[in-house]
Parts: C-alpha cells; structure tokens; sequence
C-alpha cells in the first residue's frame, strides 16, 4: 500500500541522481550502479500517486470552489478527456443502463397522475406530528450501489481505507481505517479522513433534489457506531462554478457499544460550508438545492472505524419552532457576493 502511494516524480528524480551519480565511478563498481539503478526503476513503476483517473461518461465528480482550478474536479492533472474508441466501446452499456432509468421515471411518473398530489397534501400541511419517512436503506444490492466510498488514498493524498459492506441483517457497514500520516510530497499538508455519499440520479445524469424533504423538521438516521464523531453533510451544488463546494454540515455523534440510536437532527442546525471549510455567511440549507447526502470521518484519530448504517430518513416534529439556529449579518450593498 505505501509503495502505490509514493510520489512518481520523486523516484525519478532519484533514478536520474543515482544514474549520474554512478557513471562517474570505476568500472569496478559499474554492477553496483547497474543494480541501483535497476532498482530505482522497479520501485519507480510500481508507483502511480499522479496516475490520471478516467470515470465513466455519464459518471459524477467533485468540483472545484472557486473558478481560479484548472480543470472540474480540482486536482493538477486531471485529463477528463475521453478518445472516440473509449466513447464508443462505452455506448452500448450507457444506452442500456440510463435508459432502462428513463423507462423507470416515465413510469414512476405516469403511475403518479391522480387527484391526490402527495406533495401538495404536505405543503398544506398534512404532515403528521411524529411523522417519520425511512428514504435510504441498505437492504438489497441495488441500494447499497447508490452508496459510493472515498477516502484520501483514493486520491493518492494518504493511507487511510473505507468500505461499505452489506451485513447479514441488512444494514449496511462503513468501515476502515485512518491514518494521518502526510505523504512526503511537498504538497498534501493534512491527510487523515473517510467518507461515504449518495449518488442517486435520474436519467442521463440528472440531480435528483430532496425537495420532498422540504415539510419535514429533522434528518432521521439509525445507526450504530464505535464512539467516534462523524460528519453528515447535505450537499447543495448549483450550476455556478463557486457555489459548486458548497454543503451543510453536521456532527454526527456516537454512543459505542451494541445498541442502536437514532439521531434526530434538525436541519435548522446545519451551517454552511464550502469544502468542508465552515463559512462566515451563514443561511439555512435550502433543501430544493440539496441533491446528495454524505457521512465523513475526518477527527484526527488514528486507527480504525466502523459505523453501521439501518437507514436514513426525515421525521417531523411539529414543535420544533426555529428557522435557523447560528447568527447572520446584513452584509453592506457592495459585498464579495453582489447586492
């Protein structure tokens, strides 16, 4: 694991030193320089922490916070570039699968013609006390696929490890371990976190919003953790370029032990982040923008983790009276964000 996250550049640096290095010594020690350098170049091939990623057409990425990153996903190197013969050996399983979820919708959505508009229902206020409504299991193969890991050896920036495994009880386990050893590359200056998000999308990559979220109080979620405090993050990506970081955040605190709790959070309690980064603009988290959910493990504690996960959903409590729960200002006419 630690030689596939070596730095390319760095070991070939090294071979060039050790190639000059050696041609100026006596032939006596040429089966030395010979053996170094052979060395150098079996160590050299096996690493690939700049090695350029390649995702599918229809594939989702992350997105850089502001306009000054040289490419969608922010990373130096980064080709997204796909050569015609990759397109077209991609064709036919891209038609097959992003149209048998066309049909799916159409369906859905002709099914959904009737008198009694669920959505309208709720926005007029038929949404129970106590109401609870479990969106996201992890019961079938199916579900669990919507669910995609990352971690920051994925992005050749660390050590640690994540995965997210079904059980036998039909939970799903997000599991691995975090290490916050930096890598000696001269640019990763932190390193150390795990993470989980949604990927649930309508045909042809279209966002699928949580709008129908927008009568409920709380995020609900089952889980059963190890004492550790993740991060749940409702992630809002608009279609400008500096809105595309931003995501509301939450801790999500764990008991330990063997027994299930259930968080009930308020999505007046969410702030406002850009990359994770918490931001001195705060409004609540317009639940029509949000299009994905994520849990991230991020504390700064070595070693390993596991988070099991029954469901996640959205519960009502009539109650809960409060708009927003964190300061904000008026800001002055002329302002970094406009009028």
């Amino acid at each position: 694991m630690i030689t596939s996250f070596s730095t390319k550049f760095l070991f070939k640096n090294i071979a060039k030193t050790s190639c000059a290095f050696y041609s100026k010594e006596s032939t006596s020690s040429g089966s030395l320089a010979e053996k170094k350098e052979s060395e150098v170049q079996n160590y050299t091939g096996k690493s690939n922490l700049l090695e350029k990623k390649k995702t599918g057409i229809f594939g989702t990425s992350t997105v850089p916070i502001n306009t000054n990153f040289p490419n969608p996903k922010g990373v130096d190197g980064y080709d997204p570039e796909f050569s015609v013969k990759e397109l077209v050996e991609a064709l036919p399983n891209t038609r097959k699968t992003q149209g048998a979820k066309l049909a799916q919708e159409i369906k859905e959505t002709m099914s959904s013609f009737s008198i009694e508009k669920t959505e309208l229902l709720e926005d007029i206020g038929f949404v129970r006390h106590n109401e609870a409504r479990v969106e996201y299991q992890f019961d079938t193969p199916e579900k669990l696929d919507l669910w995609k890991t990352g971690c920051d050896s994925d992005w050749k920036e660390g050590f640690s490890t994540c995965s997210l495994v079904p059980s036998d009880r039909g939970t799903a386990i997000f599991s691995g371990n975090i290490s916050t050893k930096v890598l000696k590359d001269g640019r990763v200056e932190r390193a150390g976190w795990a993470s989980i998000k949604l990927e649930d999308r309508k045909a042809f990559n279209r966002k699928k919003f949580f709008s129908k979220w927008r009568n409920f109080s709380h995020l609900l979620l089952k889980i059963r953790g190890d004492g550790r405090s993740y991060k749940i993050m409702l992630h809002s990506p608009l279609s400008m370029d500096f809105t595309w970081g931003d995501s509301f955040s939450y801790p999500l605190h764990t008991h330990g032990g063997p027994y299930w709790q259930y968080e009930k959070i308020p999505f007046s309690k969410f702030f406002h982040t850009v990359a994770g980064r918490i931001q001195d603009r705060q409004y609540r988290v317009n639940l029509e923008d949000t299009s994905s959910i994520g849990i991230v493990l991020m504390d700064r504690i070595d070693g390993d983790f596991r988070l099991e996960i029954d469901y996640i959903g959205v519960y009502n409590d009539t109650t809960h009276v409060e708009d927003f729960a964190y300061e904000t200002y008026t800001l002055p006419v002329f302002n970094t964000h406009g009028f």
